[in-house]
């Protein structure tokens, strides 16, 4: 299978049998560099020991119950991996100079700066943070994806990313939007806290008025501020606002935005005052 200029091995292992020589053979014999290891049941390796018999390898994706899998952690080769182990091992301090994308569930030790120094994208699931210190001074980073636990944190951490451009939090709820002022490159931000995660205490659009802003989806804030400067984002193409309690003068000013502007409102305030005005502001059930 060709993704990109990476040549993947996939290895399923239900239908394909343990991992083995023979699977070792088909690697170097196909010219892969790249391996998919999916589990079976009982079927997959305690440890990931087998990626030192697999020269060249520059993207894996393993999605299999694994308690060690820090053999992934060595790979210096990498560009791009994904771990859907469950494993809570610690990263471990080793550097991977190449790796551009990230993937993983939450564990002790991702310090993206001093371990991943080339490293674009991260996406963590069961992200257990209080806030963004894990990728403080990630210049390279530009796009950020995390799956809270229902927890309250800040941003602080992602003021220095210069290269941001996407950040995504699900089910974290926010003390306020103000790391965000510094970066001029976002064009898009996802602050999704949605019942029963706590609100987000703050969101100023003024702290996301990066001039390439595209979308802005908030869900579940407790306040709202600076709607005004929405008109001055000339590539703004979406708000979404879930849950949010908005005031007579907000929507004014979302009704005021130009047509090329796609803005819902879902919940609170009740559909019929968000109709009418020269933007289209629609209300989604939900």
């Amino acid at each position: 299978m060709e993704i990109g200029d990476f040549k993947v091995l996939s290895w399923f292992a239900g239908s394909d049998g343990p991992w083995s020589g023979e699977a070792v053979r088909r690697y170097r014999d196909g010219g892969f560099n790249a391996l998919s290891l999916t589990a079976g049941a009982g079927l997959i390796p305690e440890n990931l020991a087998l990626l030192r018999e697999l020269p060249g390898l520059r993207r894996l994706d393993v999605q299999a119950r694994m308690s060690d899998d820090l053999e992934a952690f060595q790979v210096e080769g990498l560009e791009e991996l994904t771990l859907v182990t469950g494993s809570r091992r610690r990263v471990p301090g080793t550097v991977q100079p190449v790796l551009r994308s990230l993937c993983l569930t939450d564990r002790p030790g991702i310090e993206v700066t001093a371990r991943f120094p080339r490293l674009e994208r991260i996406r963590v699931g069961g992200w257990r943070g209080v806030d963004l210190a894990m990728i403080r001074d990630a210049a390279s980073l530009s796009s950020v994806y995390l799956e809270g636990r229902r927890q309250k944190g800040t941003l602080a951490g992602i003021e220095r990313c210069s290269a941001i451009e996407r950040l995504v939090s699900i089910d974290y709820a926010v003390s306020d939007s103000s790391p965000l002022r510094p970066l001029g490159r976002l064009r898009e931000v996802k602050l999704l806290a949605m019942p029963p995660t706590e609100p987000h205490e703050v969101v100023r659009f003024s702290d996301l008025a990066a001039p390439v802003m595209e979308r802005i989806w908030i869900a579940n804030a407790l306040r709202i501020e600076d709607f005004a400067v929405l008109k001055e984002l000339p590539r703004l193409r979406e708000i979404r606002l879930i849950n949010c309690p908005l005031r007579e003068n907000d929507l004014r000013e979302l009704r005021a935005l130009p047509s090329r502007v796609k803005i819902d409102v879902v919940g609170p305030p009740h559909p019929e005052r968000v109709r009418g005005g020269e933007g289209r502001v629609n209300s989604i059930a939900g």
